[in-house]
């Protein structure tokens, strides 16, 4: 995917129109707003040197691009196509109008506003770059490609070109170099989830197995992936592979039904490690699944009780630890279809004309890219129909009349058709009449996993740069024995002409091979509660628990929302988790409490969120994961202030805020400002609160609030995951753990540190890493790291739960701006170091781990001071650790979050 064009940074061009003193002191003041951020300020400021000389060609332009920055694209269009008709021969009024333009989807107006840009500015990079982007949203690559290279040019760390060449390269199936552009990148650009995720496709598609598999375990972080996986809740730690073989651990299902049943050949071996493995999959694959596993339970998705499990992995990751090398892809067939199913097919077919029966499909992927890339039109398939002696059996899942239509012009007679085969629900029959094909024909899609998993030949058509699953160089597929690849050596027309010449050439030696019936136990569906789950009524306790951050930020978040999970299903609860990721994007939110208790706002509310308005009113318990989430009036919080309300106000609910900061108005202490007063109003609805340090609890106390005290869950979360403490000590890298306060405020002397650190010869680690979603500003970190300090740290990312605690636990120092990061190194035994938070809960934590020394005091001489930390932790290290008493009673406080249950 091309990367989004960029807005020129410049915004000051020389005049065409010469200003009276008065009017270009106003002009300078609002270009000095605008620089600011005070983006109204400077649209007054420029209006009124407009409404002196309405053809200033500067102030046009620059109220044209805050027009652009709030998203009226047509207003910025009017404005700077206004200062361009003044002064046609600035480089920057064209460039920015391109941006716009691409805004609008205009994109071939779009190419030639950059290339009037160049015209004017030869040197001009950035108008290269969004060249590239915007030749290659037209889809024309040829011309997308020099673009970019220009930009390189004049720029060799430009991250959109070098980006943007990879993935074209990528497309056009010139492996190599598309990994060679990613690897640049990475190195501007270390924690860039995207780009992992670009890299591990070329190294895949390069057979590169164990790398590409480790690169693969970025995706969950990945924008563009979450855009059509989103994060769902499991309440389970990631299993390690090497703690499972006592362990019961599920294997949750992800992407399409072709990704489920290609990942699905890796459950067998994976099983073997594991004590008990139960697999997750599409409700499509349910039946099929379980005649095919018989050593592991087989649930639909969702439906898994999480009380029988210990651990859980996602399917994509399993051939991280079993499919390393060539020779651990079997590539026999492992899914058998329905045995009754296929004799009624194989009846029906034996009743069509001719000796081979043929399946075909001609479209696949789900994403508009995928899709334009991998289907054929179905005029190409026509020499293929006419020349065969052959029924072709249609396949393709919601087959459009039009296309019918157009299939029985071109196949005539060859066509079969079945009107009652719905291909895209009906699994179970499609896979059994696959069985009975002597061939499959098709486009990418999930019918050739289908057939290849059956151990049915299938004949793959690729576009010219297809997905990382088919090895670059081979005609024949790792995954799947049966398979053989017929590949695009071209785009458009020509290559899908050169694809059925290869097809056609190879249909004379085709052979029909008999395939022999494999024999399945059946085994029945796991029931998805335990009798112990259940109530007086035979129902399931069910707790809500509303921002799970199991799936969110960092793994401290992470290991946090688990301990929840945990927590309550000791308590014989089924618990089903709304993500932060859903919560903080909440519609419909009213504005004040006023507000809050309309039934007009509730319907409205309603109308956008009834899911979460069904789960509310299933729940027998309401609890919220308050983390640091609900302070200020950002939308997360707003939105968790609402559903608080109307769980208790609206449906009824014991509603519960528990592992809670809370600073209304962000520590400042105003009891009487509108925003406190609305916490206040909402807080005094609720059942319980539990606050997890003491500045919060004071504060809410201060309000006349009933809280009680507790912890952070994290501990809980660092007792049950047999992490043992730092032995290191001395020995250990340095840890650094991001946070946007160093960049703001501190920049200079951590990078000082930093490198007086590494001439010093010790280790640095940036450690990042999440379950999803990670921290945005983990990745710029990395990244500024990079830049100012490059080849002083090793970037250490951690895919699991486990990985990051032990990497705390192996550290001689953790230097963070965390909460969840130094509570984890205070119960690991790390010493630490913490910078001050958004807020005062970094001073509520130290307050209750007892060490106020842990405190990283700002201002000039940081870098000294750290070094100096740094020395006195390691020369006395038991000054610097929790004490034993302290952690106790800290674990004691955090199980007070459950003392209501």
């Amino acid at each position: 995917m091309s990367k989004k064009p960029k807005k020129s940074g410049k915004k000051s061009i020389k005049n065409a129109v010469v200003l009276p003193p008065e009017f270009q002191s106003v002009f300078n003041q609002a270009l000095a707003h605008h620089q600011q951020g005070q983006l109204q300020q400077a649209v007054d400021g420029y209006s009124q040197v407009l409404s002196h000389e309405p053809n200033h060609p500067d102030s046009l332009h620059l109220v044209g691009l805050i027009f652009q920055s709030s998203g009226d694209l047509l207003q910025a269009q009017e404005y700077i196509q206004r200062a361009i008709k003044l002064n046609p021969k600035v480089a920057g009024y064209q460039y920015n109008h391109g941006v716009v333009l691409q805004g609008l989807e205009k994109h071939s107006e779009a190419v030639e506003a950059y290339r009037l840009a160049i015209r004017l500015k030869p040197d001009y990079a950035q108008a290269y770059e969004n060249l590239g982007v915007a030749l290659q949203d037209l889809d024309n690559i040829k011309a997308a490609l020099p673009a970019y290279e220009q930009a390189l040019k004049l720029n060799p760390k430009s991250q959109i070109a070098l980006k943007n060449l990879g993935t074209l390269y990528f497309k056009i199936g010139k492996t190599p170099e598309s990994l060679q552009h990613f690897d640049k990148a990475l190195a501007l650009n270390p924690a860039d989830p995207e780009l992992h995720m670009k890299r591990s496709g070329s190294l895949l598609r390069m057979g590169q197995w164990t790398e590409g598999w480790q690169e693969y375990r970025w995706r969950f972080s990945a924008p563009t992936f979450l855009e059509n996986n989103p994060v769902r809740s499991f309440g389970l730690p990631h299993a390690e592979m090497n703690k499972i073989a006592n362990q019961r651990v599920l294997i949750s299902c992800e992407q399409g039904l072709g990704d489920e049943v290609m990942f699905a050949s890796c459950a067998n071996d994976f099983a073997e490690h594991a004590g008990q493995c139960t697999l997750e999959c599409d409700p499509r694959l349910v039946q099929m699944f379980t005649r095919s596993f018989p050593s592991v339970s087989v649930v639909a998705k969702n439906s898994f009780d999480a009380n029988t499990l210990d651990c859980r992995i996602s399917a994509g990751d399993l051939p991280h630890y079993v499919r390393n090398k060539d020779a651990d892809f079997r590539g026999a067939a492992y899914l058998c279809a329905d045995t009754e199913l296929r004799g009624a097919w194989r009846e029906r077919l034996s009743a069509l004309s001719q000796p081979l029966k043929i399946g075909f499909s001609w479209r696949g992927g789900a994403e508009t890219r995928a899709v334009a890339a991998r289907s054929i039109d179905l005029k190409y398939w026509k020499p293929l129909f006419k020349s065969l002696n052959a029924n072709f059996v249609n396949l393709q899942y919601r087959t459009s009349p039009q296309e019918l239509a157009e299939l029985a012009e071109i196949a005539g007679d060859t066509l079969c058709h079945f009107d009652d085969l719905d291909a895209f629900n009906d699994i179970e029959a499609l896979a059994a009449l696959i069985s009975e094909l002597d061939l499959v024909i098709s486009a990418d899609n999930a019918t050739v996993h289908l057939a290849g998993a059956l151990g049915v030949p299938v004949w793959i058509l690729l576009p010219e740069g297809p997905e990382r699953r088919w090895v670059d160089g081979r005609d024949d597929s790792v995954w799947y024995n049966s398979a053989r690849l017929f590949r695009s050596s071209a785009t458009g027309s020509a290559g899908w002409s050169n694809v059925f010449k290869g097809v056609f050439g190879q249909c004379n030696d085709f052979e029909p091979k008999a395939l022999s019936d494999l024999e399945f136990d059946d085994q029945g569906v796991v029931n998805r509660y335990s009798v112990s789950q259940c109530d007086s009524t035979g129902l399931p306790k069910l707790a809500l628990l509303l921002n799970d951050t199991s799936d969110w930020y960092h793994w401290g978040c992470s290991g946090t929302s688990l301990a929840i999970h945990a927590a309550l299903r000791e308590r014989n609860y089924v618990v089903e988790g709304v993500p932060i990721a859903r919560t903080c994007q909440l519609q419909g939110l009213p504005n004040s409490f006023e507000e809050f208790e309309l039934d007009d706002a509730f319907l409205r509310f309603q109308s956008v969120n009834a899911q979460l308005c069904n789960q509310l009113a299933a729940a027998d318990v309401v609890v919220i994961n308050g983390e640091g989430s609900l302070h200020g009036q950002n939308a997360t919080a707003l939105g968790l202030l609402y559903l608080a309300y109307i769980a208790k106000s609206r449906f009824g609910k014991f509603v519960q805020l528990i592992n809670h900061s809370c600073y209304p108005d962000d520590g400042l202490g105003n009891k009487e400002s509108p925003l406190v007063n609305l916490y206040a109003q909402v807080y005094r609805q609720l059942d319980f609160i539990a606050i997890r340090e003491g500045v919060s609890l004071r504060q809410m106390s201060a309000l006349g609030l009933k809280c009680q005290q507790s912890f952070d869950c994290l501990p809980l979360f660092i007792d049950a995951s047999g992490i043992e403490p730092n032995t290191l000590l001395a020995g250990g890298p340095v840890v650094l753990a991001g946070s946007v306060i160093w960049q703001q405020s501190m920049g200079a002397e951590i990078v000082d540190f930093v490198k007086t650190l590494h001439a010093s010869g010790r280790r640095i680690q940036l450690l990042l890493g999440a379950s999803a979603h990670m921290a945005a500003d983990d990745i710029s970190f990395a990244q500024w790291i990079q830049a100012q300090a490059p080849g002083c740290a090793e970037l250490c990312y951690a895919a699991t739960e486990a990985e990051w605690l032990s990497a705390i636990a192996n550290a001689s120092m953790l230097i963070s701006g965390r909460f969840h990061h130094s509570i984890a190194a205070a119960f690991l035994g790390t010493p630490f170091v913490v910078c001050e938070s958004n807020t005062p809960k970094i001073g509520g934590l130290l307050e209750m781990l007892q060490m106020p020394d842990a405190a990283v005091p700002q201002g000039d001489g940081l870098s000294e001071r750290l070094m100096a930390m740094l020395a006195e932790r390691e020369k006395v290290p038991s000054g610097f650790i929790l004490k034993s008493e302290v952690r106790n009673s800290l674990l004691a406080a955090a199980r007070n979050n459950f003392s209501q249950f």
